[in-house]
């Protein structure tokens, strides 16, 4: 009887230390992936300062004057007013 319950407490501490290596890698393997994660978050987000950036300089009147320009788009447009009676009355 004693050598039974001998045994038992043996499996079920060899039970319990096979169940405690099997969370401990599992942390490591945690671990690893959440520190991966966080390199992928600080690359993406210093390629959104990157894009806000060029978002910016494209955004700008500056950039779109120098596009204008190499258009040839020197006229400017001469709005027509719908005041006059001549567009009102024209049939």
């Amino acid at each position: 009887m004693f050598k039974t319950l001998k045994t038992i407490i043996f499996t079920l501490f060899i039970g319990l230390i096979l169940v405690n290596i099997f969370i401990f890698v599992g942390g490591i393997q945690s671990s690893a992936m959440v520190a991966s994660m966080e390199k992928d978050l600080e690359k993406l987000k210093q390629d959104n300062v990157d894009l806000e950036s060029q978002l910016s300089q494209i955004d700008s009147l500056d950039y779109a004057a120098s596009i204008a320009a190499s258009f040839d788009f020197d006229r400017r447009a001469v709005p027509t007013y719908l005041d006059s009676l001549k567009y009102a009355l024209n049939r």
